[in-house]
């Protein structure tokens, strides 16, 4: 369990928290790529980490990200006009640019020292991967965009999807990291056993600190004799998580962007790395069957929310929590969000195959700390650190995971 001061300090990302102020170190995904749009079209508002930024396409094509708030008098820039090589407000039709200088200030003389007080707050902004990304943190030090192997295949070979998750972003992280009790819902979900009796195989989760994270492993024990079956997965800096491996080359993660202290915007990718993917797959995520929930139209809401009980045909009595989500990484969303927007961490009850999130924790936590007394973390300058992938292994009694040279060989990306 945490303390409450310390659950504080993991859950506040707002400006001028430590947590906050450690997740603007790094890039952040904020849009699909084809969310943006073209030159002059309409600018995007965002809200990120508790505050609202502005994205749009200039008549050049270039990205600009700027604080929403016009430096006149506040009003939102997102409802401003994107013409001519930059954004006008709507309020008072100053005009800015990309970077926020000011291109026109109506009413105003040509010697006013507006123009170089007047400027917009510009934030870096970039297209990577299928997806736009920011960077809030200080502009004078720009970490490396994340190399994440999904980034870096054939937009044929990948699916990418946005989803509004109603809690804190680190209940999403520990669903993402929690893959012992993900295979113990597939179970239960294909009708086998949930519990571990005395003829079932016990589940067994150990971690290991790295340079971007943890890779966790988590081992099916049969017999305590034989091989031991592992899933190993990973979780990156500061909010990503990966889902065990696919035996037919499927790999899956989930970036959890904290919108603000109490929701989240969870970056769902599915992606093989040798070839496009198929139709039956696509018609598979279409049906919400995988990583990427069926949304309400016109929304990125699931469709299954908390307003109708998880249950779209209005009929949440008549049919049990679990055979209400088309899958279990849908059934694990909403389990984080039945324990409020932000769970009460001092109340909880940990055991030993809490230790991937026991371990995400306390490094994230060390981190801000770090932060506070001037340590960037090394990993912001380090983008090709994030090159790895989940794996599936067989591993001998008595050998650490993590030390399994197959192991060592299969989670490293390809691509």
């Amino acid at each position: 369990m945490l303390s409450s001061e310390d659950n504080e300090l993991l859950t506040r990302v707002g400006p001028d928290t430590s947590m906050g102020n450690l997740m603007r170190r790094f890039w952040v995904p904020i849009l699909l790529g084809d969310e943006i749009g073209e030159p002059d079209s309409q600018p995007l508002r965002v809200k990120l980490l508790g505050e609202y930024f502005v994205a749009f396409r200039d008549t050049q094509g270039r990205l600009g990200l700027l604080d929403a708030r016009c430096p006149h008098r506040g009003a939102d820039l997102s409802f401003g006009l994107n013409e001519e090589g930059g954004l006008r407000c709507a309020q008072c039709a100053w005009k800015f640019d990309i970077e926020g200088n000011i291109l026109d200030l109506p009413m105003e003389p040509e010697d006013s020292p507006l123009w170089k007080q007047g400027a917009a707050t510009a934030f870096s902004i970039r297209e990577f991967g299928g997806l736009v990304w920011a960077y809030v943190g200080p502009q004078d030090d720009v970490p490396d965009l994340p190399e994440f192997e999904w980034t870096r295949v054939r937009a044929e070979q990948r699916y990418l999807s946005r989803f509004a998750v109603e809690c804190n972003y680190m209940q999403g992280v520990e669903g993402g990291l929690d893959a012992a009790r993900v295979n113990a819902l597939r179970q239960a979900l294909a009708g086998e056993p949930l519990g571990l009796g005395d003829d079932e195989p016990a589940h067994t989760v150990e971690a290991t600190a790295t340079d971007y994270g943890l890779i966790v492993g988590t081992a099916l024990d049969a017999d305590g004799k034989a091989p031991l079956d592992v899933q190993v997965t990973h979780w990156l800096m500061p909010f990503y998580t990966t889902a065990p491996a696919d035996e037919k080359d499927i790999l899956e993660g989930v970036a959890w962007v904290p919108i603000d202290d109490e929701s989240t915007m969870a970056f769902a990718v599915t992606y093989n790395p040798k070839r496009r993917l198929t139709q039956k797959l696509l018609a598979d995520i279409r049906r919400g069957k995988r990583i990427h929930p069926q949304l309400a139209e016109g929304s990125v809401r699931r469709k299954r929310n908390k307003d109708n009980g998880y249950a779209p045909d209005g009929k949440p009595g008549y049919a049990s929590f679990e055979s209400r989500f088309a899958s279990t990484f849908e059934l694990a969303v909403a389990c984080q969000e039945t324990m409020g927007t932000i769970v009460d961490r001092s109340q909880e009850t940990l055991g030993a195959n809490d230790a991937a999130v026991e371990s995400a924790r306390k490094v994230l936590m060390t981190a801000a700390v770090d932060l506070m007394e001037g340590t960037v973390p090394v990993i912001v300058h380090h983008g090709e650190a994030y090159r790895v992938r989940s794996y599936a292994a067989t591993v001998e009694q008595g050998t650490r995971f993590d030390q399994d040279e197959g192991v060592r060989a299969g989670i490293a990306a390809e691509v």
